[in-house]
């Protein structure tokens, strides 16, 4: 009496997609981490070059979880770089980085930003 015996774990094919998607997890996990961590702080802005209260709005917004909020300002932040560079001497990339922080500590969509 042959009996066969199927085997309970997955055939190869099988493994190096598990294998492939653990990667690609770990991959984007940590590429985030870079990116939240890359200028989300508050002492790398140069908070003066603003108008008064703006890091309080950055912050309300935040802890309020309010995506829309937080995507209005960071493309007024997008759009008025150029301008405020030129007035300050500064680019707005600090302030952008520190908005699509506080969008992700919000916990707002990824590619809101």
């Amino acid at each position: 009496m042959n009996t066969t015996r199927t085997s309970r774990s997955p055939g190869p094919p099988q493994r190096r997609l598990r294998r492939r998607g653990r990667f690609l997890l770990i991959a984007v996990g940590l590429a985030t981490a870079l990116l939240i961590s890359a200028c989300d702080t508050a002492e790398q802005v140069p908070w003066d070059t603003y108008s008064t209260g703006l890091q309080d709005s950055i912050d309300s917004a935040t802890a309020t979880s309010n995506c829309a909020g937080l995507q209005a300002l960071l493309t007024a932040a997008k759009n008025t770089s150029h301008a405020h560079e030129k007035a300050t001497g500064f680019p707005n990339d600090a302030l952008v980085s520190y908005i699509q922080a506080a969008q992700a500590r919000a916990g707002c969509p990824v590619g809101s930003g």
